[in-house]
């Protein structure tokens, strides 16, 4: 199915890798009835006792899809009604109803957030957040985790989202917020739980997730596979992973932890149907516009975290976490290099272009954080301070394939590379040939002040040093860029009771020129561009705490947007603006003591606002300003309706909604993807020891397009269906 070239994906630098896997027990767990001693019988008495009637009920979950706390929102782990800013959730409990098994396919219940088709050939995870990419902002335990691959679910416990500018907690980026998965980790018992999915187009997928304890030492295993085909011609994927941790107990006061990960992933590269005047093509969303071989989009990652946490007494304590990072992508790209012709000899026809490209990425961070908990002037008070150091090394080379001919839209034919000119190998001419290192040396202090029991302040700040270095090979761009910026950080909280919580917040972050690990020629000297977040919002109880309800209304600005110049074209200049004014509202919880819900909604007002910037319009053939358009792949108005009922304690049923109006795939308005509303469902039949869940996909065969490009737009998935058995012991 793949192309040999696959073979070659590998560096010949050292990794680590997990030769198999570890020795984690499954221990069954029976059940103990323990009865009264009986008092007042001599040993020769007969005893009748009364019949004990045992029911093995499932034990009912409370709060399957509602949050309260989160670690995202600061450095310690914080009430989310105590946080000035706009948190979402994904809890387990809702992944695994959704047979999410892919990250983005989480990050669909989180409002403001949407999916995004790589850019400029960038693979895995693409998501925009508050009308801003953030895909440099993905962090795995509150660490860096910036790797492009698709990210699996299988060893988390739930993502968490803030929204909004927060450099202050995390450094260069974080314009939209952030994207923190929480991994599943020890937790001192001994079980196992296993699954086995399987789904029209062939999807087969399989599961375990084990731990044990021994005196001071706890371990956690978690095992994936998963094999598919793909409603889109001449795609699959296969994937695996494995997720070890282990958590130890040095001293009473002390705990040491091991977190690893590795992920292998074969794919194919695959952007969909081209556009056409405007919009996607009409053809069936199975249409496959590349080549019958060689179609490899192959990953690596590797990840391994150390974290020591040591408190010197009940208000004072420490962590310091170190992080080494490792990702490998090799692929060939498939892309529409211009808009499609309508008239003249090639109407009807798009061109298309071929890459061999290859990257590889190692990160080391290292991060100390201080939480010191100790009344101030007779008020309650937590000081949180630390410091952060990292190094990035990126390597990029690409290589372009010749010969590559146009292909009909309506009728493609499809065809082998062989004689086209196709780039196999890495030897020849290059199109780029990049090596960038990154350098970060940061330090923050944040306070969070209890002025009495109904208003909190929270306010503080953080300092960077972002170095970074170009090599360019083919000696065509050699940089070096250095930033040092303050990130601010304030917000009021007030709670006139239990259940109100309402807050007003502002924070600041900042985007350098290689904030992805790339540096262009035209914007290599410049400073950064710079974010400012304004947010009022409120977060409400309902039910003794079982339902919550919040909103937020927001205004997210970037002032000095990197623009070209209007005298050079081949220069940039710091003289644009983007504004996204918004409001969201979401709810979690129990509804009823057997009925959970997640709601969540977000209007999104994302524009362009000042630019010197143009384009050709793909539709008008008109060179266009940015300036007046809305920002790309940001729908006005998106939602998602989840919700599910116990029938009885065995029985569960559930379904929802996905929607989204149009949006745009380009940057002057032309490319639009139209709006979709995709119906689930789900049914569970729960035993004490086992599980059955049949999840439906898209229930009325809605045809929609989850993501696109100036050119190309990537068909959602059409009716489907899978069935998972579980068990749990």
């Amino acid at each position: 199915m793949y192309s040999n070239l696959a073979s070659q994906t590998k560096s010949n630098k050292a990794k680590w890798r997990l030769g198999a896997i570890l020795p984690l027990g499954a221990a069954l767990s029976g059940a103990a009835f323990a009865v009264e001693p009986v008092t007042g019988v001599t040993d020769d008495q007969e005893v009748v006792m009364d019949d004990v009637k045992v029911k093995a009920a499932r034990e009912k979950q409370a709060n399957r899809f509602k949050a309260d706390s989160s670690s995202t929102g600061s450095k310690t782990e914080m009430a989310l009604r105590d946080i000035p800013q706009s948190v979402s959730v994904v809890k387990e409990e809702l992944i695994e109803s959704q047979n999410a098994f892919n990250l983005r396919d989480a990050l669909r219940n989180v409002s403001g957030l949407t999916i995004a088709a790589g850019e400029g050939g960038r693979t895995g995870d693409s998501i925009t957040l508050r009308g801003f990419a953030a895909n440099s902002d993905q962090y795995l335990d509150g660490v860096k985790d910036n790797g492009q691959y698709n990210r699996d679910t299988f060893f988390i416990e739930k993502a968490e989202v803030l929204k909004g500018a927060s450099s202050i907690l995390f450094g260069r980026g974080a314009t939209g917020g952030v994207i923190n998965q929480v991994a599943k980790k020890p937790t001192g018992k001994t079980g196992v739980n296993g699954s086995f999915t399987y789904g029209m187009y062939d999807f087969k997928r399989t599961a375990i997730d084990a731990e044990t304890a021994y005196q001071d030492l706890a371990a956690r295993l978690n095992v994936m596979y998963q094999d598919t085909d793909s409603y889109r011609d001449y795609n699959s994927s296969s994937r695996w992973g494995i997720a070890p941790s282990f958590a130890l107990k040095l001293t009473p006061d002390t705990d040491l932890s091991l977190n690893l990960l590795h992920q292998q992933e074969e794919g194919v590269f695959d952007y969909g149907v081209p556009m056409w005047r405007g919009t996607p093509a009409d053809v069936p969303i199975n249409t496959f516009y590349g080549f019958t071989d060689n179609r490899m989009m192959d990953s690596d990652v590797n990840v391994a975290t150390v974290a020591l946490t040591h408190r010197f007494n009940q208000d004072f304590s420490v962590k310091n976490s170190i992080r080494y990072g490792d990702y490998e992508r090799k692929y060939l790209t498939h892309l529409f290099s211009g808009a499609a012709a309508y008239t003249g000899a090639n109407a009807g026809t798009i061109a298309r272009s071929q890459a061999l490209r290859l990257s590889t990425q190692e990160n080391v961070y290292n991060q100390t954080d201080f939480v010191f908990k100790k009344p101030l002037f007779g008020f309650n008070n937590t000081l949180m301070f630390g410091s952060e150091f990292g190094w990035e090394e990126y390597d990029f080379k690409s290589k372009n394939s010749t010969g590559v001919t146009r292909v009909s839209v309506f009728d493609p034919i499809i065809t082998g590379s062989v004689g086209r000119g196709l780039a196999s190998d890495f030897s020849g001419t290059l199109a780029t040939d990049r090596l960038t290192h990154a350098q970060t040396y940061a330090g923050y202090v944040l306070d969070q002040f209890e002025i009495n029991p109904e208003w909190k302040l929270l306010g503080g700040t953080r300092y960077d040093v972002f170095d970074a270095q170009q090599e360019d090979r083919l000696g065509v761009a050699n940089f070096e860029s250095s930033v040092d910026q303050w990130s601010p950080r304030g917000g009021i909280v007030w709670q006139p009771s239990k259940s109100q919580s309402y807050y007003f917040s502002y924070g600041k972050s900042f985007n350098p020129s290689a904030e992805s690990l790339s540096l262009a020629a035209n914007n290599a000297e410049l400073p950064p561009e710079q974010n400012h977040n304004y947010e009022i919002g409120a977060k409400l109880d309902f039910f003794d705490g079982r339902l919550s309800a919040t909103g937020a209304l927001f205004r997210l600005e970037k002032t000095n947007a990197r623009t070209t110049s209007p005298l050079d074209p081949n220069l940039q200049e710091l003289s644009g603006e983007q504004r996204t004014d918004g409001f969201e509202l979401g709810l979690a919880g129990e509804i009823l003591p057997k009925w959970d819900v997640s709601l969540t909604y977000a209007y999104l007002d994302a524009k362009i606002t000042k630019s010197t910037t143009s384009a050709t319009g793909s539709v008008s053939g008109l060179l266009k300003s940015y300036e007046g358009m809305t920002a790309v792949n940001v729908p006005e108005h998106s939602g998602v309706a989840w919700t599910t009922y116990r029938l009885t304690d065995n029985w569960e049923i559930g379904g929802g909604v996905f929607y989204a109006s149009d949006r745009y795939a380009d940057s002057v308005n032309e490319a639009v993807l139209p709006g979709y509303a995709r119906l689930d469902a789900m049914l569970a039949y729960h035993q004490k020891h086992f599980d059955v869940q049949m999840n439906v996909f898209n229930l009325a065969d809605t045809v929609y397009y989850e993501s696109g490009q100036t050119n190309s737009a990537l068909p959602g998935t059409p009716l489907s269906g899978q069935l998972t058995v579980s068990f749990k012991y």
